[in-house]
């Protein structure tokens, strides 16, 4: 027991009030979850003292955002990235509405209708706020425009369809909620549209885990849940289904548009895309499959925007890290994340080229994960043909990868819009950058050439009549085609040089018994003949009395055709010294084979004409028999040339906009061939 008396001789304490206790609430509010910060619970929309009110701590912050998601709805927690989500209800049976974050918020009309993803070339009368480096093939043909236009005396219209200073920014459009659309086509449809998929995209662009995958489809036609994510599946299926559509060429132009756009409008509707939150390995999935179809679509905008999308959720995931993959235990599911992010890391690089656009992944990130491993042996290939873990098939897609790690380089090394040099450099210093650039050429020409030595077997263009199987054949076929325009890239400046630089009393022409007068006239015979080997490559694997098509989809075949009959029309310039007639036929007349697809190939069947007629006319009027490209040096205007960085920097550039959209005597004077498409 306590002794009293030395309790009451301690000292009198001063009574504590009790703390109030936290009022305990149901939901806190989204910016106080996120924050992880305690909420009083007060909701905007209640009346306190003539204000509206807010939580307590986003009043302090002034923070208008202080929303509630009812506790209802509240997401369930998601798994961890590389294990497959707990099953989920059959999607058919939810009525939620229309999310207002959704993909569909990002509407597919928001660029001009006549342009599309591949050639960047503009219909009648467009314009946009888009921008498209000099890589893209309609950046350079509005440079040989515009130097042709120049040697003309043509005028220049700096405003006429060109690119808006300032971009403007445009609201996105409301969006109806309603029930979300679930329809699937008839099975036998879905079977047939699935078949086309794994024969000619999947060997490809190998994306999708093929045995997981159907086991979810069965279960998605039979009615049984499935082990992911059912909406993400089911966007993804319609998605494949767009791409699907649009590869069988057997149907007619509208019937093919479409139906592969009801099929995307559905997968919109469907995608949930919220940029406060990083989504699962399925979204990466689905977003690059997105951007495959968005290719063959006329609308570059969203095809950009998707497969950034599809990076930063890929890096939200950790997948550009090596010990991501390095610590996953199976060898098939570390093979396929490794397959995911350098699919990313494709994407990134052939959107970037084909827009003339910075690429988002650096350098250093994208070969710090290792490839997929393959197999050289083309008799390994799986009966199935499932481009799977150590397959035959996945060399395609890592030597594309390798390829186009170069071709970043490339376009680094001559198409960057930060490239070094300025106004004020002397002439000596010019030339001297002009030898720098040509030893660049020939040090990622050897690069191009090691690449190609150490390709497998399977896949040497040589020994395609020694491979059975038709779909690495087919591989085979796209991967020399991607190898020649890559090359084309890497020698279309030396052609701009020696084709369009400027001459006259102070800039006599090059003496052609330098040495490297010789060197960037080689260069240039070399690039000519790369065009005219991709175009022969195109007309000799024409499928023909239903063969086995061995080509890419239609519109790269029309993307490589015009960017490598851009270069013939280069080469008209100097008749003296190329002769293309054989190689220019040969190009129209795929061409012309291609316009059963729609308008792309019809635009540049116009703007190929247009060009080479621009040449012819210019030759005619010297009047004194000299060869075009002799003659017409003489009237350059310097200040509308580019050559890609090859000229001396005391030609002013800086009024001009290298970009697809600002084909000025294209809208002035011949702009009506394009609107017979």
């Amino acid at each position: 027991m306590s002794d009293p008396t030395r309790r009451s001789s301690s000292p009198a304490r001063v009574p504590v009030v009790a703390r109030p206790k936290r009022q305990k609430i149901d939901v806190a509010c989204d910016v106080c979850r996120s924050r992880k910060v305690k909420c009083d619970g007060k909701r905007p929309g209640q009346i306190v003292s003539n204000f509206p009110s807010a939580c307590g701590n986003c009043l302090r912050r002034s923070d208008l955002n202080c929303n509630y998601t009812p506790a209802s709805s509240e997401r369930t927690p998601r798994p961890h990235p590389y294990q497959s989500p707990i099953p989920r209800a059959r999607l058919a049976s939810r009525t939620t509405g229309t999310p207002s974050s959704s993909l569909s918020h990002l509407p597919v009309e928001h660029s001009p209708a006549g342009i599309d993803s591949m050639t960047i070339v503009l219909e009648d009368g467009e314009s946009t706020q888009q921008y498209f480096g000099s890589s893209s093939a309609g950046s350079f043909t509005r440079q040989i425009r515009a130097a042709i236009d120049a040697r003309l005396g043509v005028p220049v219209e700096r405003t006429a369809g060109g690119i808006s200073s300032t971009p403007s920014l445009q609201a996105a459009r409301s969006q109806d909620s309603g029930p979300l659309d679930y329809t699937l086509p008839p099975r036998r449809t879905a079977d047939k549209l699935m078949d086309t998929y794994w024969h000619y995209v999947d060997p490809l662009y190998p994306f999708l885990d093929r045995e997981q995958w159907m086991h979810a489809y069965q279960g998605i036609f039979a009615g049984t849940p499935i082990n992911t994510d059912e909406r993400i599946f089911v966007t993804t299926l319609n998605v494949i289904f767009a791409l699907s559509t649009q590869l069988i060429e057997s149907l007619q132009p509208d019937h093919r548009d479409d139906s592969s756009s009801e099929y995307f409008r559905k997968a919109q509707g469907l995608l949930r895309l919220n940029p406060w939150d990083s989504g699962p390995l399925e979204l990466v999935q689905c977003l690059l499959l997105m951007s495959q179809y968005l290719q063959s679509a006329n609308n570059p905008h969203p095809t950009w925007m998707v497969v950034g999308s599809a990076v930063r959720t890929a890096q939200s995931l950790g997948l550009h890290l090596p010990e991501t993959s390095a610590d996953v235990a199976s060898s098939q599911e570390r093979e396929f994340l490794r397959r995911l992010w350098h699919g990313c890391v494709l994407m990134d690089r052939m959107v970037s080229l084909t827009h003339g656009r910075p690429a988002m992944i650096s350098n250093q990130l994208a070969s710090a994960v290792p490839l997929p491993l393959y197999s050289s042996d083309s008799r390994t290939a799986g009966p199935t043909g499932a481009t799977t873990s150590g397959s035959p098939r996945v060399a395609f897609f890592a030597k594309s990868v390798e390829l186009y790690e170069i071709i970043n380089r490339i376009s680094l090394a001559f198409y960057s819009g930060g490239r070094s040099g300025g106004s004020d450099r002397s002439s000596t210093s010019s030339s001297e950058g002009a030898d720098e650039d040509l030893g660049t050429v020939i040090r990622l020409d050897e690069s191009l050439g090691e690449w190609e030595r150490n390709l497998p077997r399977h896949l040497d263009i040589q020994a395609l009549d020694q491979v059975d199987d038709e779909i690495i054949k087919r591989q085979g076929v796209v991967l020399r085609m991607r190898f020649l325009q890559a090359r084309l890239l890497l020698l279309r400046p030396v052609l701009s040089r020696f084709c369009l630089e400027p001459t006259g009393p102070n800039n006599p022409p090059p003496k052609a018994d330098t040495l490297r007068g010789r060197v960037v006239r080689e260069c240039a015979s070399f690039c000519v003949v790369t065009a005219q080997d991709l175009i022969s490559a195109l007309a000799e694997h024409q499928p023909q009395d239903g063969a086995q098509n061995l080509l890419p989809a239609w519109w790269y075949r029309i993307y490589y055709v015009y960017t490598a009959s851009i270069v013939l029309v280069v080469a008209k310039l100097r008749p003296d010294i190329f002769d293309v007639r054989k190689s220019w036929d040969q190009a129209m007349a795929i061409l012309h084979n291609h316009e059963k697809f729609g308008p792309p190939a019809r635009r540049c069947i116009a703007v190929l004409n247009i060009l080479s007629d621009k040449i012819m006319q210019g030759g005619q009027s010297n009047g004194n028999g000299a060869p075009a490209g002799q003659e017409l040096d003489q009237t350059v205007d310097e200040g509308n040339l580019d050559v890609d960085g090859f000229l001396t920097d005391d030609i002013d550039l800086d009024g001009f906009s290298f970009n697809a959209d600002g084909l000025t005597w294209f809208n002035t004077h011949a702009w009506e061939v394009l609107t017979m498409a």
